[in-house]
């Protein structure tokens, strides 16, 4: 899947965890989580933060029966040939749609704040030709990206934490009031936002350490985006009147944000959504990467044979998706397959790997 130069290390693999799961939902956290759990919401992030925990263990356990295999190689291993390459088509077509849907996202959110009168897919079409253009090149090219823009999520910080200044601690008294079911559906939508660390399950074999460490650098990651969504939610909380105010403004951190100007920089808003971009890229890049890497599986060709369709196909999907409502729509089928795709199948192969290996040991016990 990829080449032996394309090893990278155990920090490198920390900022790629970091990058692949924080994206566009960043913007839109606090108003999908407040709809549920009010102002608990950062309650239910960090439950959120803690169950994914769960989800990189059965992952890890399953890479850890097959060190030296990429997941989609897992797949033929534990469930045969044919499912196997059934499977490897399923996610790729699962990542192309997660990658419309985020394009689609993204497209929205920029068009309405920033690039009003410019044709949506104009700037969709920007942003696959720069991804693409990093995708086609190793995977220690795209590792060394990621460190690279992986500090501006300090300006990210800085900006938001800015705001506290005309923040109320009471606004999210009392705490525990939205009730344990809403502060639990509430972290269902935090979930979402976190996905990205199964990245790494597919570029397991080419992380230079073993396999305790790596298991250490993806928790370590997630644990910082865990903290680092809690932060913003409980920022976002403190500043609104109250959860009312939220649910009016799907994209709060920009409402927040756009109330201040510096004497270097007027419309803070812009500057905060030209960072939130490469956030956006970075999520993009990984999952063109997986699709295009599946298909290549399939026929024992290089990616870059296939990254121009994938590109092609999410680029008109994406389009297709723009509207809100149909985005509304598609994320509920997106819901669905996250399920799917990244609990059920994995834990259902790791079952699977267990029974095959124990069945092996007894056969071998009794010759």
């Amino acid at each position: 899947m990829f080449a032996s130069k394309d090893n990278i290390t155990i920090q490198q693999m920390v900022y790629i965890v970091i990058q692949a799961q924080i994206g566009v939902g960043i913007l839109s956290l606090p108003y999908n989580v407040a709809k549920y759990a009010d102002h608990d919401s950062w309650i239910s992030t960090l439950i959120a933060g803690v169950l994914m925990i769960g989800v990189i263990l059965i992952m890890w356990m399953l890479c850890n029966q097959y060190p030296c295999l990429v997941m989609y190689d897992i797949f033929k291993k534990t469930s045969g040939e044919f499912l196997g390459k059934t499977l490897i088509v399923c996610y790729a077509v699962y990542f192309m749609l997660q990658g419309s849907y985020i394009l689609a996202r993204y497209g929205h959110i920029v068009g309405s704040w920033v690039l009003e009168r410019t044709p949506h897919w104009i700037i969709i079409s920007l942003m696959v030709a720069v991804s693409a253009y990093l995708v086609k090149d190793t995977l220690q090219s795209l590792a060394r990206f990621y460190v690279l823009v992986t500090p501006l999520l300090i300006i990210l910080l800085f900006l938001s934490t800015y705001s506290l200044k005309d923040a109320n601690f009471l606004y999210i008294l009392p705490i525990g009031s939205a009730g344990a079911l809403n502060i639990f559906k509430g972290s269902k939508e935090a979930i979402f936002s976190m996905l990205g660390f199964d990245f790494i399950f597919f570029i397991f074999p080419f992380v230079n350490g073993s396999s305790k460490q790596k298991l250490k650098a993806v928790i370590m990651a997630h644990i910082f985006v865990t903290l680092f969504y809690t932060y913003l939610v409980f920022i976002s909380l403190v500043y609104f009147m109250s959860p009312v105010d939220i649910n009016l403004t799907p994209e709060p951190f920009i409402y927040m944000i756009k109330a201040y100007s510096f004497h270097v920089i007027e419309r803070m808003d812009l500057f905060f959504i030209s960072i939130w971009i490469i956030s956006v890229a970075t999520s993009f890049m990984y999952l063109l990467l997986l699709s295009s890497k599946g298909l290549a599986n399939l026929f024992r060709l290089e990616h870059t044979r296939f990254l121009p369709l994938i590109c092609v196909i999410t680029l008109i999907v994406s389009i297709w998706f723009m509207h809100i409502d149909k985005l509304n729509v598609i994320n509920k089928y997106l819901t669905a397959c996250h399920y799917v795709f990244q609990l059920f199948i994995p834990a259902l192969l790791l079952a699977v790997s267990f029974i095959t290996k124990r069945r092996a040991s007894v056969r071998h016990e009794a010759k």
